[in-house]
C-alpha cells in the first residue's frame, strides 16, 4: 500500500520518500493478522516444549543412578521374607508390608504401583515376585523392575562394604568418550544434547524461514500489483522514483522478516537449552553466538531476496492474476534444499550441499539446513553464500527500477523480452 503523493517529497520538510513508504508499509506489515498469528505461534510451541520435554523425561528412571535415601521410592512395594533387606527400610524408601494381602491392598487403593516379595531363597535361585496392574496384550512393567533391582544391589551391599566402595558399585562408570581421528590424535565427542540441538535448531529455522518467505513473498507481489492495477502507483511515482518506491517496501519486508526471527531466537535461546538439558544424560547445551548469527544473516538475505523477486514479477505483469501466475514458482525455492534433505545428512560437503549452498536461489534454506547436517562449513564459506544472495538481489533491484516506469506505461500488456530490454537499457 503507498501513501498520496502529497506525503513523500515536499523539499526539506518531508523525510524521504523511501523512508515515508518503508514507515507506511512497515505499520501495514505488523499490523497484519497473519504476521502476529504466525509469529505468535511459533513462541507457544517453544514455551509449550520447554515444560512438556523434561516432564517427559521426568518421568522416567535411570536404572544406573544410586538410589540414595533423597530419591522417593514409597511408590513401591515389598516383603522380605529373606531377612536380608533390612537397609531397604528408610522414610523415603519403598513400603515395607507384613504380608500379601496388605500388599494387595495397597495396589489395588493406589498407595503403591509394584509389590515385590522377596523369597526365603532368594539367594540360591534370585527369584522374586512382582504384584502390578499390569495392562495391555503383552504386559510388562520396565520402570518399577529397573528402580527395584537397583534397590536389591543397594541392599545387598549397603551394610557390608565400604560407603565409598558401594556408590561405586552402584555406579561403576561415567563414560567420557573420544573420537579417533585418522591421524591418530583422538577429540571428545559432542555431548548429546549439543548434537541434537545442533541438528534440530537450524532445521528448525530453515523451515520457519521458508514459510516466512512464501507468505511474504505473496504479500509483496500482490501489494505491488494491485497498486499499479489500481493505477495509484502511476501518481505516486510522479513525486518519488521507482527506486524509492520499491526500496521502502523492500526495507520494510526485511525489517518486518528480522523482527520476526528476532522475537523466535530470543524464545529459541530461553526454551531449548531447557527443553534439551531435560533430557537424562545428555548434558547441557548452549547455542553458539556465531550459530545465532548465521540465522539472523540467513534471513536477512533470504527476505532481501524473496521481496527484490516479488516486485520483479509484480514491475513486468499487467495485473495481480498474472503475476500470481508468473511467480506461483519462486515461494518454493525456500523449500526446496529440504526434498534433498536425506542427502545432506549422509554428505553434508558433498557437492549436491554444496550446490544447495552457493546457488542465490536456494542458499539461505540451504545453509541452514547444511549447518544442522554437520557440515564443516567455515564462516568465510557462510559469508560467500549469502554474499551471492545480496548481490543478486540488488542486481534484480535494479533491473526492476529500470522497467517499472516503463512497465506502468505499458498498462495492460506483458512485457515481452524485447521491450523489456528496451526498457532496461533507456530508462532513466
Amino acid at each position: 500500500m503507498l501513501v498520496r503523493p502529497d506525503k513523500l517529497r515536499r523539499k526539506d520538510e518531508r523525510p524521504s520518500s523511501t523512508w515515508v513508504i518503508f514507515a507506511e508499509e512497515l505499520r501495514i506489515h505488523l499490523r497484519s493478522r497473519w504476521y502476529a498469528v504466525f509469529t505468535a505461534v511459533v513462541v507457544v510451541i517453544l514455551v509449550g516444549a520447554m515444560f512438556l520435554v523434561p516432564a517427559i523425561q521426568g518421568g522416567e528412571e535411570d536404572a544406573s543412578d544410586d538410589p540414595g535415601a533423597e530419591e522417593d521410592f514409597t511408590w513401591l512395594g515389598f516383603i522380605d521374607e529373606s531377612g536380608l533387606f533390612s537397609g531397604l527400610e528408610w522414610d523415603q524408601g519403598p513400603v515395607s508390608y507384613d504380608s500379601v494381602d496388605e500388599g494387595l491392598a495397597g495396589v489395588a487403593l493406589g498407595e503403591i504401583k509394584s509389590l515385590f516379595v522377596i523369597p526365603t531363597d532368594y539367594l540360591n535361585r534370585g527369584k522374586v515376585k512382582q504384584y502390578a496392574q499390569f495392562g495391555g496384550r503383552f504386559p510388562t512393567n520396565p520402570d518399577a523392575e529397573a528402580t527395584f533391582r537397583a534397590l536389591l544391589v543397594h541392599g545387598l551391599i549397603a551394610e557390608r562394604l565400604d560407603p565409598e566402595v558401594t556408590a561405586r558399585i552402584l555406579a561403576p562408570a561415567a563414560y567420557e568418550n573420544y573420537r579417533v581421528q585418522e591421524d591418530g590424535t583422538a577429540a571428545e565427542l559432542t555431548p548429546l544434547a549439543e548434537e541434537i540441538g545442533g541438528i534440530l535448531v537450524p532445521i528448525l529455522f530453515a523451515a520457519l524461514l521458508g514459510t516466512g518467505l512464501a507468505v511474504g513473498f505473496s504479500y509483496m507481489m500482490q501489494s505491488v500489483a494491485e497498486e499499479k492495477e489500481s493505477r495509484l502507483v502511476e501518481v505516486v511515482v510522479t513525486s518519488a522514483s521507482p527506486l524509492s518506491i520499491m526500496g521502502g517496501k523492500l526495507l520494510a519486508l526485511v525489517t518486518v522478516g528480522l523482527i520476526q526471527a528476532a522475537v523466535w531466537v530470543i524464545a529459541a535461546a530461553l526454551t531449548i537449552p531447557v527443553m534439551l538439558g531435560g533430557i537424562s544424560g545428555a548434558g547441557g547445551f548452549t547455542i553458539s553466538s556465531g550459530l545465532w548469527a548465521t540465522i539472523i544473516m540467513c534471513y536477512i538475505m533470504g527476505y532481501l531476496f524473496t521481496a527484490t523477486m516479488a516486485i520483479f514479477v509484480a514491475a513486468i505483469t499487467p495485473s495481480v492474476r498474472e503475476a500470481g501466475r508468473m511467480g506461483g514458482w519462486i515461494p518454493v525455492l525456500g523449500f526446496a534444499p529440504f526434498w534433498f534433505s536425506g542427502l545432506l545428512l549422509v554428505q553434508p560437503d558433498g557437492l549436491a550441499a554444496e550446490i544447495l549452498s552457493y546457488t542465490p536461489l536456494f542458499a539461505p534454506t540451504g545453509v541452514l539446513l547444511r549447518v544442522g547436517a554437520g557440515s564443516d562449513i567455515a564462516g568465510w564459506q557462510i559469508a560467500s553464500a549469502l554474499f551471492g544472495v545480496a548481490a543478486l538481489s540488488l542486481l534484480v533491484l535494479w533491473v526492476s527500477a529500470r522497467v517499472f516506469r516503463a512497465a506502468i506505461l505499458m498498462r495492460g500488456q506483458n512485457l515481452s523480452r524485447r521491450n523489456l530490454w528496451a526498457a532496461l537499457r533507456d530508462a532513466d
